[in-house]
């Protein structure tokens, strides 16, 4: 008989007259999450001295109050392998963020506790105590109001008085691991749409990857950096911690907790390396602005998050950024943004989780300075609509070719302006 069988309900009362049967599985994780959450110390040890503890935990457990039941070493084994796959200290919490779907959990003030799903926070049935949420805290140093610490896969924020009444949030740090070529695949675009980004990633445009979702914008900018070719020397310089490294071409440069000067030597040393590609996730709109600021001689290669409603929106944001801090005139300010970027690429995700690139936009501007967006890629009732040079979506190899092109664009170009 299998593990999952024998062990299947248990019955546990609280009262003699209340009998409830729930399975063995469930309430031995919960009560291995409880115990381990209470362990200051947890992320300090190995994997061989948690096994070793989940291991004489679970013993003491079946001893004291499983008294008949008897498992084999085996089984003990498997249960500790399963719970560790899972566990991460979080106490009551790991079992939703063991969820596929979840991308963050977050405990307010009153110890209730709210899933992110498709970066909706949707209130759970759970609520944590005080000490609960204390067992949490106490794994981290928490000397200052707000601590930000990432451990293994997750990013831990919390924010204590006077910023806040006790506030956690958890939140999923993922490895992506496709690139252009497998959103085709996976039926999330078209081979015409995957030469596009192909021609865009190796002309080394400047693009301008948005989405109303930080969580979309952020995975396709690993895609993009996934589709670079491995001899290209790529940095990202982000401010939240959540990107992490896992191609040698790529150089990762983190802003959290820098400001004033020493964030903007972080900028001039970035930009000093001289990289192929300068990808950037910066939410903190001060350092957004330094960093806008700071790009006039960067001619190509850049890949910037943006988080916004619309390509529309990508530019008012920009070009109201470009006048107030440059005190410039609107028109100045637009031909900052058309002269820094070339492309907008503003995202969507489905039910499914697949990626829709709603919209591809050209920026340019017309000899009077007026800003000009090209929609060049559109997603209209689950079809892509392309006003794309042809040659360029069949992702010519020779380089004869690509420069005839190159200067099919050019015509396309003034076409649509005339248009």
């Amino acid at each position: 008989m299998a593990l999952g069988d024998r062990l299947k309900n248990i019955k546990t009362s609280d009262a003699p007259e209340i009998v409830e049967e729930i399975p063995f599985t469930e309430y031995i994780t919960d009560a291995l999450s409880q115990k381990i959450s209470t362990i200051p110390v947890w992320y300090d040890y190995d994997y061989a001295k948690q096994f070793e503890l989940i291991l004489n935990f679970l013993d003491s457990k079946l001893n004291s109050e499983f008294e008949d039941l008897s498992l084999s070493d085996a089984e003990k084994k498997a249960i500790a392998e399963d719970f560790l796959k899972t566990n991460n200290g979080f106490g009551i919490l790991d079992k939703l963020l063991a969820r596929d779907e979840v991308l963050s959990v977050m405990v307010t003030s009153f110890g209730t506790v709210y899933t992110n799903k498709s970066d909706k926070y949707i209130k759970t049935d759970l609520v944590l105590t005080r000490k609960q949420f204390n067992d949490i805290a106490d794994k981290f140093d928490c000397s200052t109001p707000f601590t930000g610490v990432r451990k293994n896969n997750f990013l831990i924020t919390i924010i204590k008085p006077p910023v806040a009444d006790n506030v956690l949030i958890i939140q999923k740090l993922k490895d992506v691991l496709d690139t252009v070529e497998n959103l085709t695949e996976k039926g999330s675009i078209t081979k015409e749409v995957e030469n596009i980004l192909k021609y865009l990633i190796s002309n080394k445009k400047n693009i301008i990857v948005a989405a109303q979702s930080s969580y979309i914008a952020r995975d396709f900018i690993h895609i993009l950096i996934n589709s670079i070719p491995a001899d290209k020397r790529v940095v990202m310089l982000e401010d939240n911690g959540l990107y992490r490294a896992n191609l040698d071409n790529v150089s990762s440069f983190s802003a959290a907790g820098l400001c004033g000067y020493d964030y903007e030597n972080l900028l001039s040393t970035v930009l000093e390396t001289n990289p192929d590609y300068i990808t950037t996730e910066i939410k903190d709109y001060k350092k957004f602005e330094m960093y806008y600021l700071n790009i006039d001689n960067v001619t190509n290669g850049l890949i910037t998050q943006i988080i916004a409603q619309s390509c529309t929106d990508v530019s008012n944001k920009l070009v109201n950024l470009g006048v107030s801090a440059l005190k410039s005139t609107e028109k100045q300010a637009k031909l900052k943004f058309s002269s820094t970027y070339d492309y907008i690429i503003f995202l969507d995700k489905t039910s499914d989780e697949s990626y829709v690139i709603e919209s591809i936009m050209e920026i340019s501007s017309t000899k009077t300075s007026s800003l000009v967006l090209n929609e060049v890629v559109k997603f209209v009732d689950g079809i892509y609509a392309l006003d794309f040079p042809k040659e360029l979506m069949e992702a010519p190899q020779d380089t004869n070719q690509i420069d005839h092109c190159k200067k099919d664009l050019k015509s396309f170009r003034e076409r649509l302006k005339e248009n």
